[in-house]
């Protein structure tokens, strides 16, 4: 989320002394750390039928039966599981592209005709993702790196395939054509369940974090603590974003200038 701070007064109220910054999907958010208490693992949740879209439902917290929020949802993103089987969703079918790719590249050879799909690995669809996308999940982001030998090299026989035709070499073209199968292909479906596995599993780790005052205790579902820390330039949101989710004012971290939405007076 983006605004133009600049163009905002400068709020001289001040704020709390401590802030605990997380981080939900693409936004950070900022809460009063005076009220934040326990932060744990999400346990077990207990789903409340005819409930509004953000409220998860309850989790037992020592003892206490506490509401819990799906911040993401609050704030407008995909929650974490709808997130999740999108992400699965699109592994399943850059899988299947290259699949394809295979069995496209035998039929050109078998019927004599040219081969019409992408030879760059940067150009077809999961060339184009990989080479934009972008985590800070360091396991995602090791199995990440493995894709790129094994991608080249697939994408990198439909020209030597072509080749070996031309010159009536097509016993040959087929064992390349077997042998990438065999080899490369295989590392690649391996990769695509590996990643799936991994976004899974750091899936499961989301936190929830509880927020306690005078009137009411609740818990919010966060993907990451960021820090917990000060934060001076307080400024009135924009117009355009003023009121949005109840947060009227924002900041910006002293040591990178990230944008942070400062979660006061939210009703949940």
């Amino acid at each position: 989320m983006t605004s133009n701070v600049e163009d905002s007064q400068s709020n001289v109220e001040e704020g709390p002394l401590l802030w605990v910054i997380v981080r939900s999907s693409n936004n950070l958010l900022a809460f009063d750390a005076s009220i934040v208490g326990n932060m744990i693992a999400i346990p077990k949740i207990t789903h409340v039928p005819d409930n509004v879209a953000y409220m998860s439902g309850t989790i037992t917290v020592r003892g206490s039966i506490i509401p819990l929020v799906d911040l993401r949802i609050y704030t407008g993103q995909p929650s974490g599981d709808q997130e999740l089987d999108d992400f699965c969703q699109l592994m399943d079918q850059r899988l299947s592209d290259h699949l394809h790719w295979i069995e496209e590249l035998k039929l050109s050879v078998d019927e004599k005709r040219a081969f019409e799909l992408a030879t760059d690995p940067h150009k077809c669809a999961f060339g184009k993702w990989y080479d934009s996308y972008k985590t800070d999940n360091r396991m995602v982001a090791s199995i990440l790196l493995k894709f790129d030998a094994p991608h080249r090299v697939i994408h990198g026989i439909a020209e030597k395939v072509t080749r070996l035709v031309g010159e009536g070499r097509v016993d040959e073209a087929h064992e390349l054509i077997d042998s990438t199968s065999n080899g490369e292909l295989k590392v690649m479906i391996g990769l695509f369940d590996d990643i799936k596995t991994a976004m899974r599993e750091s899936g499961h780790r989301r936190i929830a974090m509880v927020l306690e005052n005078s009137d009411r205790i609740i818990a919010l579902n966060i993907d990451e603590v960021v820090a917990v820390e000060s934060i001076d330039q307080i400024e009135d949101a924009p117009q355009n974003q003023s009121g949005s989710m109840g947060i009227t004012r924002i900041g910006r971290r002293k040591n990178n200038d990230e944008l942070v939405l400062l979660m006061e007076n939210v009703q949940f």
